[in-house]
């Protein structure tokens, strides 16, 4: 080929590939991968700054396809090789986005990102040896289409995409809790029990992470059970050990106190609220809702007509709809003395009864009673399990 030709291919090539590595960068990291950077951000930053993923992106963007086009001045890469300038960049871009749990812990290993490194460097420089010495020498006279050179760019380029994909935090949870404590950090904290309402798959740190800012909203006994609730009364607390973008100090203090080593959250609640001293409203919410979640129905029954007696009427929606369910279950020996005066909530009832009585298989009757009935206490009594 010419050297006009060839240098007319490039100028079309190049900028296509150049482009195409931009605006996955800048989408890749502003929409996908925004929250596992802002967790890393927000554990280094002052607080002078508020993070803008789109900002984060664009800057992002810019130098790693600068950098690719600058590292491309010395690996010389042509024709249907030009996109593999951009390995590096890919590489790098993988590794900001890689931020996970180990950010809170200090556990993590940068063993295996070296060993990518290392090995990403050794085959981009053998690629440029061999392009310089040997391939270019064998091509640089053969005439080729530039849509030929141009697809077989971007199926190096989409390869790469997809090793980005790999390489990165995919961990759903995880993005879900820095989503969340971003809007909580904000003072919208509608917003961030949002985040992933819908979803049925909920790790540990997100379930306490709710059920501490339903404590913080004041309600706690009014929509626990409308999200997944897998640990019992395990859920309702982080570990002590920092692993989430909840800080488990802030928890504590709420409450008004801490656990002991090795201490289940059911006998650390009940025993803060022996303590007169520390025990208070927060204490009580989630102390009702451990009961709830660990479905000790009449404990709960006695323990919140000691602290509301019998007026139920305004009590939050879980409280009465565990109250309403013990009418139900209640064993022979036991008298039940009140009444939840919901129509409302008794006629809906009675419909999740008569769900349940459509469906013999007891898999198949949870799965279909969930799709209606799942934000209520009456779907975890029954059958939600802990993970």
């Amino acid at each position: 080929m010419r050297n006009s030709e060839e240098k007319r291919l490039q100028r079309v090539v190049a900028p296509v590939c150049a482009i195409l590595f931009a605006v996955f960068s800048f989408v890749f990291v502003a929409e996908f991968q925004a929250p596992s950077i802002e967790a890393f951000y927000n554990t280094i930053s002052t607080g002078k700054l508020n993070f803008s993923a789109y900002m984060v992106g664009f800057i992002v963007s810019a130098v790693l396809t600068l950098l690719a086009l600058w590292l491309n001045t010395l690996a010389k890469f042509t024709r249907e090789w030009t996109a593999l300038a951009y390995l590096p960049s890919a590489l790098i871009l993988a590794f900001i986005t890689d931020m996970d749990r180990s950010i809170y812990t200090d556990d993590g290993s940068m063993l295996s990102w070296i060993f990518v490194f290392i090995l990403g460097l050794l085959v981009y420089s053998a690629a440029a040896f061999l392009f310089k010495r040997i391939l270019f020498e064998k091509i640089k006279n053969v005439s080729v289409s530039m849509n030929k050179v141009l697809w077989r760019n971007m199926v190096l380029i989409v390869l790469m995409f997809c090793l980005v994909g790999t390489l990165s935090n995919s961990e759903e949870n995880f993005k879900r809790e820095v989503r969340a404590m971003s809007y909580f950090s904000k003072g919208d904290i509608d917003d961030a029990l949002a985040v992933g309402k819908k979803s049925l798959v909920a790790s540990r740190e997100l379930t306490a992470m709710r059920a501490y800012m339903l404590v913080v909203n004041g309600k706690l006994g009014e929509q626990l059970f409308e999200y997944p609730q897998y640990y019992g009364s395990e859920g309702l607390l982080p570990p002590m050990q920092r692993t989430s973008p909840l800080v488990p100090d802030s928890v504590y203090a709420l409450i008004g106190a801490k656990p002991e080593p090795n201490e289940s959250v059911s006998r650390f609640i009940e025993r803060t609220m022996q303590n007169d001293t520390v025990s208070n409203n927060v204490t009580k919410e989630y102390y009702f809702a451990s009961l709830l979640l660990d479905k000790k129905l009449r404990e709960f029954k006695d323990a919140l007509f000691g602290r509301y007696g019998k007026t139920i009427d305004k009590l939050p929606k879980h409280y009465r709809e565990a109250l309403m369910l013990y009418e139900y279950v209640a064993d022979s020996t036991d008298v039940v003395s009140f009444s939840v005066n919901d129509d409302a909530m008794r006629k809906r009832m009675e419909e999740f009864r008569a769900e349940e009585a459509k469906h013999a298989d007891p898999v198949v009757r949870g799965n279909y009673v969930r799709r209606y009935y799942g934000d209520t206490y009456w779907w975890y009594f029954l059958y939600g399990k802990k993970e």
